[in-house]
């Protein structure tokens, strides 16, 4: 496998969550969530300069499903060219190197994940891999599963969430198991005042928004939207806000070379000690002690 250049930074148009190695580490010891769950889950299109090297292999299995371009993986001694509609799977402390096509860079949904009940699903979708039986259209329900696991990431790591994953990353695995998958996930409806205004906040959550704007946006009152809000999602719409910024803030810290300072700044905030108490109070640690502990791990980096 030729090398190419590494690209450090991220890509356009991509979503990523890293889920902080202590909710990892605690979701293993689990009853319930410990038997499947994910610790990183993206979205990268036309990665191009996307590269990465694991000589020691990665602690969760990696699962990697190209929709567009064209890549290659490496496993052991074996050689995958990987292109449009197919994926590859890499089983945990697997030694593996993985790269976009440097002419037509790949496009990718990926999960890291893992649990005790993980190595028979692990093991059926391994064998079609080295049965060559590894095309598989990521089509709209594949897409709203992905969408949903990857939306509830987003609104932290309580208990309850991270037990739905359990439920519903089997379910989206299987789908690579059994390619017609009988049942059908109800996709909401588009037009939602509720989905609307989460839109919005992904949308615009890098600049100063208030309360009172992101009311109007769905032409309510601030106490009624706030009330449902609230009843939807179980937060309030500046807790919601505030996560995002915070799960933005993980991403910056981790894969990029930006100070504390600029991370601030670009995510909206003009009193960078307010951010690092803000970050604080949902990570449990500084922003400076954060970067330091995931760069210690390069098993947790894309």
């Amino acid at each position: 496998m030729k090398k190419f250049e590494n690209k450090k930074d991220g890509f356009d148009g991509e979503v990523c969550v890293v889920v902080p190695p202590i909710v990892v580490k605690q979701n293993s010891l689990e009853k319930i969530s410990g038997n499947f769950y994910i610790t990183d889950i993206g979205y990268f299109p036309k990665a191009r300069f996307h590269y990465r090297q694991r000589e020691e292999g990665c602690m969760q299995h990696i699962l990697i499903h190209c929709v567009d371009g064209r890549g290659e993986v490496s496993i052991g001694n074996d050689l995958y060219h990987i292109q449009a509609n197919e994926y590859i799977l890499i089983p945990a402390n697997t030694a593996h190197t993985y790269q976009a096509d440097h002419n037509n860079p790949w496009t990718i949904y990926w999960i890291h994940f893992n649990g005790r009940n993980a190595g028979d699903i692990v093991d059926g979708i391994y064998k079609n891999v080295l049965l060559n039986k590894n095309s598989f259209v990521f089509g709209e329900e594949m897409k709203s599963i992905f969408e949903k696991m990857y939306t509830l990431l987003l609104k932290g790591y309580g208990r309850e969430i991270m037990e739905c994953l359990t439920m519903t990353l089997p379910y989206f695995l299987s789908g690579y198991l059994h390619r017609e998958i009988s049942s059908n996930w109800q996709l909401e409806n588009k037009g939602d005042i509720i989905n609307s205004s989460i839109l919005y906040l992904k949308t615009n959550f890098s600049t100063k928004i208030s309360l009172k704007d992101i009311a109007a946006n769905s032409n309510l009152s601030v106490s009624h939207f706030s009330k449902l809000f609230k009843m939807r999602t179980g937060y309030s719409p500046i807790e919601y806000l505030n996560h995002l910024k915070v799960q933005k803030a993980c991403y910056m810290l981790q894969f990029s070379d930006s100070r504390i300072s600029e991370i601030s700044f670009d995510l909206g905030f003009e009193d960078q000690y307010y951010f690092s108490r803000l970050f604080k109070d949902h990570m449990g640690v500084s922003p400076s002690h954060y970067r330091n502990s995931v760069k210690l791990d390069e098993n947790i980096i894309h």
